[in-house]
């Protein structure tokens, strides 16, 4: 059995070409009908700390895999806010193979699927982008974005706006200086983020209210909300919202007022149809599916330097 730590799933994932991590979004999308993937149970706690529970299994590789994350305001211990681990299992036999850090593969699968969003259901030749929320999730989001569009010869030259927050566009226009063709404008106002741009882009963890108003958002925008809160009032007037799993935002607000509705996956088997002109306003929710984890996990596994240690499980029958 292997201890695949933090540090040894980051080492691995910077050694690659963050254009591959889309093709793994859209590759467990495809397939999305040969996993099994139980609806997560969450267990709520005092002051808004939980746990969720997440389960995936695609036989196909063999894997099993179960994801316990959580997000935990404890003071006076040196920890990340959220943390996660993973239990990777062989399917067919039960065999626990590796404990994982579940933190860093959720944050990339999780601004990976945004990115695959966005250059799936972007209006053809999107040059102007709001960003809000600029923190580890869009720093991965972007970083994807931009290597998937290198890799299929769509770079071109993007007008990146960034919404200024606690100095967090510094640090992201820093880590992205030496990106070709990006010019990036600093915003004090979401107003000033949002209109006039052709994709809306948002990581921002807590919201009590929309954005902005319903004009802000022009004919042919593709909004992104990756932790799905600040835009319920598109829900209303967007032509068209796609979702990770449909099952997953049926207890959104406004859930009965969707336009259209359809899952990503049906739009690439060609069961549905994606942005169809220039014109439509679309909505995407990815609520994040436990396939992306164990797809992330199955790939990462083979990659990471990992501490082998001896797991005397038992072997034979046995009696008390």
């Amino acid at each position: 059995m292997k201890i695949i730590d933090f540090e040894s799933v980051r080492k691995a994932a910077r050694a690659m070409d963050p254009a591959v991590w889309c093709d793994w979004v859209e590759d467990a999308l495809v397939h999305k009908s040969e996993f099994a993937c139980p609806p997560k149970p969450r267990i709520s706690q005092a002051d808004g700390d939980y746990f969720n529970i997440m389960p995936a299994m695609y036989e196909p590789e063999n894997v099993a895999m179960v994801k316990m994350i959580g997000r935990h305001d404890k003071v006076g211990v040196q920890r990340s806010v959220m943390m996660g681990d993973m239990l990777i299992y062989e399917a067919d036999s039960g065999i626990l193979k590796a404990v994982m850090d579940a933190e860093y593969i959720t944050t990339l699968r999780t601004g990976a699927a945004a990115a695959h969003s966005a250059l799936l259901f972007g209006k053809k030749g999107f040059s102007t982008i709001g960003l809000l929320g600029l923190g580890n999730i869009m720093t991965v989001c972007f970083e994807t974005l931009l290597a998937k569009m290198k890799a299929d010869g769509q770079e071109r030259s993007l007008i990146v706006k960034l919404y200024k927050h606690h100095g967090q566009e510094e640090r992201f226009e820093e880590r992205f200086r030496d990106a070709e063709n990006v010019h990036f404008m600093l915003c004090d106002t979401y107003k000033e983020v949002f209109t006039d741009s052709d994709m809306i882009i948002s990581a921002v963890t807590k919201a009590t209210q929309n954005f902005a108003g319903d004009e802000c958002f022009k004919k042919g925008v593709t909004v992104i909300p990756i932790c799905t809160m600040g835009f319920q009032n598109c829900d209303l007037f967007f032509d068209k919202v796609f979702t990770d799993e449909i099952e997953q935002i049926r207890g959104f607000k406004y859930f009965d007022k969707f336009r259209s509705l359809a899952n990503v996956t049906d739009v690439l088997n060609g069961n549905r149809e994606g942005r169809i002109n220039q014109q439509e306003r679309i909505l995407i929710y990815n609520y994040g599916i436990a396939i992306h984890d164990v797809y992330f996990a199955m790939k990462l596994m083979d990659q990471a330097e990992g501490k082998d240690v001896e797991y005397n499980f038992c072997k034979e029958k046995y009696f008390i």
